[in-house]
C-alpha cells in the first residue's frame, strides 16, 4: 500500500474529490445527454425514428466529452505523483487483468440466478431486462463502442482514477477497494447491478492498487461489458448456455490471480517501472 505522507489540506480536499467527481459526472452526463437530444430533435427537426437509428453517435459524442474532461482531472488531481513506480503495459498482465474481466462476468451470472430466487429483488431484475432489451434492439456497433469501449474508460478514469486514488491518500489499508467499489456499485442505482458493480470494483480496484496503471482495470471493465454484449448479441439458448459456462469456469482463474496478486509485494513487482501515465 502506498503511504499517505499528504498535509491537512490536501487530505480534506482527497476526501471531498471523489463526491465531487461523481456528482458532477452524474449532472454532466444527463445535462449533456439532453443537449444533444435536444439539439438533434427540436432545433434540427430530425425525425424520431431516423435519429434512433444513430442516437449511439450522439451518445459517444457526449462519452468522447467525458472522458477529456474526466482524464484532465485525473491528470491535475495526481500531477505530483508523476514519479510513482507504475507496471509497465505488458502482455502478461493485460491478459490477467482481462481474464480477471472474464471470471466477474460469471460471479455476475450467478448473482443474477442467485436475485431471481428473491422476490423483493424482481423489480430490479425487471428494469435490467427492459434496459438490456433497449440496449439490443439499438445498433450492434453502438452497443461495442458505448458497453465495450466508452463506458469501461470513464467509469474506470473516475471510479479508480479518481474515487479510489483520492481515498488511497487518506486512508490506508482495503477501506479504499470497499469504500470506492461500494459507491461504483451505488451510482448504478439498481439492487442487482450495485452487487455485481461493487464485486468488479473490487477486482478492479486490487488490479489497479498493485500496478498502479489505470489500463489495468479499464481491462477488466472491458472484459466484463464485451461478454455482456456478445450475451446480447446470441439469438440461440445453446449460444448462451455455453458463453455462461465459460464465464462461470473463468472464475477459477479469476480467483487464483486475485490471490497471487495479493501475495504480490510492491517491491518484488518485477514488471514495475516508470511508465507514462494513463
Amino acid at each position: 500500500m502506498i503511504k499517505n505522507n499528504i498535509g491537512v489540506r490536501r487530505k480534506i480536499w482527497f476526501g471531498v474529490l471523489p463526491i465531487l467527481a461523481i456528482a458532477v459526472h452524474f449532472l454532466t452526463s444527463n445535462i449533456f445527454l439532453y443537449g444533444v437530444y435536444d439539439l438533434f430533435l427540436n432545433i434540427l427537426h430530425v425525425p424520431q425514428e431516423q435519429f434512433m437509428k444513430f442516437s449511439y453517435l450522439a451518445e459517444m459524442l457526449v462519452y468522447i466529452v467525458l472522458i477529456l474532461i474526466f482524464f484532465i482531472i485525473y491528470k491535475l488531481a495526481f500531477k505530483k505523483d508523476k514519479d510513482e513506480i507504475r507496471t509497465a503495459p505488458n502482455l502478461k498482465d493485460s491478459a490477467i487483468s482481462f481474464t480477471a474481466g472474464a471470471g466477474v462476468s460469471g460471479f455476475s451470472f450467478l448473482w443474477v440466478l442467485l436475485a431471481e430466487k428473491i422476490p423483493a429483488l424482481q423489480g430490479s431484475l425487471a428494469a435490467m431486462d427492459a434496459a438490456n432489451k433497449e440496449i439490443e434492439g439499438g445498433s450492434s456497433f453502438g452497443v461495442i463502442l458505448i458497453a465495450v469501449v466508452a463506458a469501461p474508460l470513464i467509469e474506470e478514469i473516475l471510479f479508480r482514477g479518481i474515487v479510489f486514488r483520492s481515498i488511497r491518500k487518506i486512508i490506508p489499508g482495503w477501506v479504499p477497494i470497499i469504500l470506492s467499489a461500494a459507491m461504483f456499485g451505488a451510482y448504478h442505482m439498481n439492487m442487482v447491478q450495485a452487487v455485481y458493480a461493487t464485486f468488479m470494483g473490487i477486482v478492479a480496484a486490487i488490479i489497479y492498487e498493485k500496478t498502479n496503471n489505470l489500463m489495468y482495470p479499464i481491462l477488466v471493465h472491458v472484459a466484463n461489458n464485451l461478454i455482456g454484449a456478445i450475451q446480447s448479441f446470441i439469438s440461440s439458448e445453446t449460444g448462451v448456455f455455453i458463453l455462461n459456462m465459460v464465464s462461470l469456469v473463468m472464475i477459477i482463474p479469476m480467483c487464483c490471480v486475485i490471490y497471487r496478486l495479493l501475495k504480490r509485494n510492491c517491491t518484488e513487482q518485477v514488471y514495475a517501472k516508470k511508465s507514462v501515465n494513463i
